[in-house]
């Protein structure tokens, strides 16, 4: 019950507020997507993640969206079906549930990072831009 109430307190705050939106637009211009992209592309190329259609832009846009919110898998999961910006961030262009990465593929695309030792990095590029 309480998750639900603060997942749905979450979703009308991203969702109706300008500042949030302005979050999101500093961020896109903040980050350098392509040094991000091509620090963790090789990984995730030769990953059993890459057997998805989901793009390692997709997956790098929601776990900088779990960093900046503080999210779980399951919680970025959700909002990621409630939430438009949230999906135009993360490069998801149709809602339907085949586009949204699920939370155990969410949790997989984590546990790359930190097998790979990237957190470091994408950490440093995230903090860069507050």
């Amino acid at each position: 019950m309480l998750r639900s109430t603060i997942l749905s307190q979450m979703s009308k705050a991203l969702s109706n507020s300008k500042f949030r939106l302005k979050q999101l637009q500093e961020l896109e211009s903040a980050i350098n997507w392509a040094d991000i992209e091509a620090l963790v592309e090789p990984h995730y190329a030769s990953s059993s993640l890459k057997l998805s259609m989901t793009s390692v832009k997709t997956m790098i846009r929601i776990y900088f969206l779990q960093l900046r919110y503080g999210l779980s898998s399951s919680d970025i999961e959700e909002s990621l079906f409630e939430i438009e910006t949230l999906r135009k961030f993360a490069l998801i262009t149709d809602a339907k549930t085949r586009n949204i990465p699920n939370e155990a593929y969410i949790d997989g695309f984590s546990q790359l990072i930190a097998e790979k030792d990237l957190n470091s990095d994408l950490i440093k590029a995230f903090d860069s831009q507050k």
